[in-house]
């Protein structure tokens, strides 16, 4: 499952996963996803996993983000 960081809190680390690779939304969509570590209410950014890197290369664009009903679009 991708996650939402600011760019001053940078890679997302997961116990089992690790997000390495960066990705930004469409500004409009971007002013509604904040950052998701913990005090931080700055805009955040789309990080993704290997596996979500992969599917992303592959054409994939939608990815669901914890806490968010819908999916967001990886531009």
């Amino acid at each position: 499952m991708a996650l939402a960081r600011c760019e001053t809190c940078g890679t997302p680390q997961r116990l089992k996963s690790n997000y390495p690779y960066f990705h930004t939304l469409p500004y409009s969509v971007n002013i509604r996803i904040l950052c998701g570590a913990r005090c931080c209410a700055r805009r955040g950014f789309i990080w993704l996993t290997d596996e979500e890197e992969r599917q992303y290369l592959d054409g994939q664009r939608d990815f669901r983000i914890p806490n968010r009903a819908s999916e967001v679009h990886v531009t």
